[in-house]
């Protein structure tokens, strides 16, 4: 399943390149949850010059989980990348929509101190999140709560921060597990930290990266929010296409000077990206159902409340013409 994913990959973003942009490039805000993998796609689009190709001026800046959605409603940001904080708000009836999944899988590990050698190990330790809300959080409590444990009563969580400032809390003692994405939990793994669960083997149906945007730029600027999808896109293509460009490209923008360990990175990334299996009505259910189930709603949520991929469908029918 694996090879065929990334084989669909190759084959539906061979996104042609756009006609060369305007002289007066628009100024866009975009804010990303963390300096990781996951989000390493869009930096290689803006590297590869395809947000200037559609007359973009790409700005990133760096907002951790639920903020990020205040930014995106603010109008602060344009264009936000938390997708676990972006569907919670959706499904809370924010007005906002996630119109692009890069990684429709988890990425994440649950990494543990050397000590800890399982999930029920955790009983009465502190396990870091980034953020109240955010996708850490709530994959954080799913895999708690199959282990039998009960979040915020068996297991106390602890708001830490950054990916950068979980590692250093779990090397420090701080805390006992966190999740981590590459390459950071590799990193620990050769330490001799411990591997505790692959959060994708407890929820295939989930996002770690994205992008997010409100209701009112898709209702007022559907041409813009197209050209952003449009680009990040052929960033994602040109991502699965070049690994030894892609390999180096983690080991810069992630700090990973042994370029063996940012081979196993980008491998690992890849074999995890998930493909466009979000645009199945299943995978949207799926993501929305936990959603709804670590918040504690109810009601039936549509997932055109959620989700709009109506960008990525006009794109991709454009590629196959």
């Amino acid at each position: 399943m694996k090879k065929i994913g990334i084989g669909c990959l190759a084959l539906i973003f061979s996104i042609i390149a756009a006609s060369p942009g305007p002289a007066q490039l628009k100024k866009i805000r975009f804010s990303t949850s963390s300096i990781a993998v996951t989000e390493l796609q869009f930096r290689m689009a803006q590297v590869k010059g395809f947000y200037r190709d559609e007359g973009l001026d790409l700005e990133t800046i760096l907002i951790r989980g639920a903020v990020g959605i205040q930014a995106l409603l603010g109008g602060s940001v344009d264009y936000s990348s938390a997708a676990g904080a972006l569907i919670a708000g959706a499904v809370r009836g924010l007005p906002v929509r996630l119109v692009l999944i890069v990684n429709a899988k988890p990425q994440f590990d649950l990494v543990g101190a050397p000590e800890i050698k399982s999930v029920q190990q955790l009983k009465g330790k502190v396990v870091g999140i980034s953020s109240r809300g955010g996708a850490v959080d709530l994959l954080t409590q799913l895999i708690l709560t199959h282990h039998g444990l009960t979040p915020n009563k068996d297991v106390t969580s602890l708001v830490i921060g950054t990916p950068e400032e979980l590692a250093l809390a779990l090397r420090t003692g701080r805390i006992a597990a966190c999740l981590l994405s590459p390459p950071r939990q590799l990193i620990l793994f050769r330490e001799g930290f411990s591997k505790l669960a692959y959060s994708g083997d407890y929820l295939p149906y989930y996002p770690s990266g994205g992008i997010g945007v409100s209701e009112e730029k898709i209702r007022t600027n559907p041409a813009e929010v197209l050209a952003f999808v449009r680009a990040s896109l052929r960033g994602l293509q040109y991502y699965t296409q070049n690994r030894a460009e892609s390999i180096e490209s983690i080991s810069k923008y992630l700090g990973v000077k042994d370029l063996s360990l940012a081979a196993e990175v980008y491998d690992l990334h890849l074999n995890r990206l998930g493909g466009t299996s979000y645009l199945d009505e299943a995978w949207k259910r799926g993501a929305i159902d936990f959603t709804k189930k670590s918040l504690g709603v109810t009601k039936e949520i549509p997932s055109s409340q959620v989700f709009d991929f109506s960008f990525v469908e006009k794109t991709l029918a454009k590629t196959k013409n």
